[in-house]
């Protein structure tokens, strides 16, 4: 039987994995446990050269000054080297001691590489803003780094988080421990105005004892996450590595090519998981994607109350714009989970009866709840139209789920009757247009496919449920009634000041439905709750029908949905369609000789 001792560390038993799944699952389950270690491939991308490049950078500057061999120098920087250089290979280091023979002047020479430069050079790239979020929610707290850039720490006070920055052995003193600091940024080699930068390869070959005993604290301490760093000139760091012959927690290396050199033997040393095929802005933003996607996993679904409030302050950010996405999406799987839960909604389930009936029709609106808000909430205050396709796509995964067309007929009438609301016609056409559901021959989009007589029946059973039942002349007014009763409430979250003004939205909402329905296809329109008395003038005119045609130009923003193919004639062809419906449905229920 082996011991527990003797097993391989962590990392090691999940190799199956994708190392970067093994290493978000690492992070996520421990909060604080893992530091960075981050090289200049860290910085590369975003505009700082490495170090190569600039020794090539320095030997053309070298061979314009000296005036000799400039083609040279600029195709071939080595074999200028060995003719003009000190006789001694060219290197980083060697370059650097032979231009500059003291920190100061080896300074002056370096700092143009690393200030911030014109068209966004050398300014926090996508890796530096994802390190940022990490440390800002907590799943990081320590940063080591050998690069001289401030990059690291502007992209955290961008996150609104401050460091304490460390840079050199004297500002260890008075340092918060590292387990009490929200934030460290350790740079092992200086600071960008640091005089005592190191830089050579003498520089590199020995800490002093204080600072060598703080990388061995972390490499002790944390498990580590090792990115941009060749580890072929750091020899004080490389040693604080050898010296370490156990590990409490797994070791992480992301190397776009797989180390090399002396990078390959740490990794053979510590048994290292590396993550290959991707850079540092390809690496952190994807570590960074599957540590929030843990969160929304592992974190019990939001309020309602929490939801709304969340969508309306990302709503005018367009910062926020991904926030926004996720919110909304994420509920809507969270819907079509539910509705795909064969024990909550089982497939041969009919109803018999009313209370049965409404029982399943309330279960499905309580599932919706949050998404029906969103959705209206969005729909009513989406300046421009910057998120229809959020809006769009919302009704389309549940117009797309098993089982009843129920909740997606609740959630198109609340978006769509908040668009109108606030005047939103375009989006209102998008809406009924852009979602589709499958059929035997062609999709049907979802103003034919959410008929309301289609999805909720002859009306008999829902009339029955009603406060106040209508004669069997009225009894396919229940379904407006119905649904107009349900979204009451949702249709208030957005800003409606009064009952009149929901009734009148949703009026606007059913008879634009109607005409784009009446336009498309010759069965019947749905015509809500048209038939009653108090929707008709003493003229005997629709008041509808009068408050939307009103709007017909055309400039009409419905157009540009593709409503109507466009055309204005053809929205007035479908009104005089819905209004000679309308007429004749009233005369009915109102016991008068129907028109000829």
């Amino acid at each position: 039987m082996t011991d527990h001792h003797d097993r391989p560390p962590a990392a090691a038993a999940v190799r199956g994995l994708d190392p970067l799944i093994s290493l978000a699952m690492c992070v996520h389950a421990g909060p604080g446990v893992y530091a960075l270690l981050l090289g200049a491939g860290m910085s590369r991308d975003a505009g700082v050269p490495t170090g190569w490049e600039i020794v090539t950078d320095l030997v053309r500057r070298a061979a314009v000054a000296k005036g000799a061999d400039q083609d040279l120098a600029a195709a071939d920087p080595e074999a200028w080297w060995a003719r003009h250089g000190d006789g001694g290979p060219l290197g980083y280091s060697g370059l650097l001691e032979a231009l500059g023979d003291t920190p100061a002047a080896r300074h002056k020479l370096l700092r143009g590489y690393f200030e911030p430069g014109e068209e966004g050079l050398r300014r926090p790239g996508v890796a530096h803003h994802a390190v940022a979020r990490l440390m800002a929610r907590g799943s990081v707290r320590v940063v080591l780094t050998t690069n001289f850039d401030r990059l690291t720490e502007q992209a955290l006070a961008a996150a609104g988080v401050q460091p304490q920055v460390i840079h050199s052995p004297d500002s260890l003193r008075g340092m918060t421990p590292l387990a009490h600091a929200r934030a460290t940024v350790v740079k092992l080699h200086g600071d960008l105005t640091d005089l005592e930068a190191r830089n050579t390869e003498h520089e590199l070959s020995a800490y002093p004892a204080a600072w060598a005993g703080l990388v061995d604290q972390v490499l002790d301490e944390y498990g580590l996450i090792v990115c941009g760093w060749s580890a072929q000139w750091d020899h004080a760091l490389s040693a604080c590595f050898e010296r370490r012959a156990t590990r409490r927690y797994p070791f992480f290396w992301a190397a776009p090519h797989g180390p090399h050199g002396k990078a390959a033997e740490l990794v053979a040393r510590h048994g290292a998981v590396v993550v290959r095929g991707v850079t540092a802005k390809e690496f952190f933003p994807g570590l960074l994607d599957r540590v929030e996607a843990l969160d929304r996993l592992t974190e019990p679904a939001p309020t309602r109350e929490l939801s709304v409030a969340r969508l309306k302050r990302a709503l005018p950010d367009p910062v926020r714009r991904i926030e926004l996405h996720e919110l909304v999406d994420a509920e809507a799987t969270r819907v079509v989970e539910r509705l795909s839960d064969s024990d909550r909604y089982p497939l041969d389930e009919h109803p018999s009866d009313p209370r049965t009936y409404r029982d399943l029709l309330l279960r499905y609106q309580s599932d919706c709840d949050t998404l029906l808000h969103l959705l209206a909430v969005g729909a009513f205050h989406d300046e421009g139209g910057v998120h229809t396709a959020v809006w769009v796509r919302a009704v389309q995964r549940l117009l797309s789920a098993p089982g009843s067309l129920y909740p997606a007929l609740l959630a198109l009438s609340a978006a769509g009757s908040a668009a109108v609301l606030a005047g939103r016609d375009e989006l209102f056409g998008r809406l009924l247009l852009e979602p589709s559901l499958a059929g035997p021959s062609e999709p049907r989009p979802a103003v034919l496919a959410l008929r309301t007589e289609d999805v909720l029946g002859d009306g008999d059973f829902l009339n029955a449920l009603l406060a106040e039942p209508y004669p069997p002349s009225l009894v396919l007014t229940s379904h407006s009634t119905w649904l107009r009763e349900r979204l009451r409430d949702v249709l208030a979250e957005p800003g409606a000041d009064s009952d009149r003004a929901i009734s009148d939205a949703f009026d606007a909402y059913e008879y634009l439905t109607a005409l784009v329905q009446a336009d498309l296809s010759e069965t019947p329109v749905a015509l809500g709750e048209f038939t009653l008395p108090d929707r008709w003038d003493g003229d005997r005119r629709l008041r509808v029908a009068e408050r939307v045609q009103a709007r017909f130009s055309e400039t009409w923003p419905l157009l540009r949905s593709g409503a109507f193919g466009g055309r204005i004639q053809r929205a007035h062809t479908a009104a005089a369609v819905v209004d000679v419906l309308c007429a004749e449905r009233h005369r009915e229920a109102m016991g008068a000789a129907p028109l000829r």
